[in-house]
């Protein structure tokens, strides 16, 4: 039990500490991601050519 309890307060400050990074990271792939698909071809654009 002091074990379950020592990971939920060491891990919740860093799951804080993590989501301003992941929002802070999120526009930048959702920029990156367009670019991304249009470098590699995508099977489903593929068959849809088809």
């Amino acid at each position: 039990m002091r074990y379950t309890l020592f990971f939920t307060y060491c891990l919740l400050p860093l799951a804080y500490c993590l989501l301003p990074i992941a929002y802070c990271l999120l526009p930048i792939a959702y920029c990156l991601f367009p670019i991304a698909s249009s470098l590699l071809p995508a099977p489903s654009a593929i068959q849809i050519n088809d």
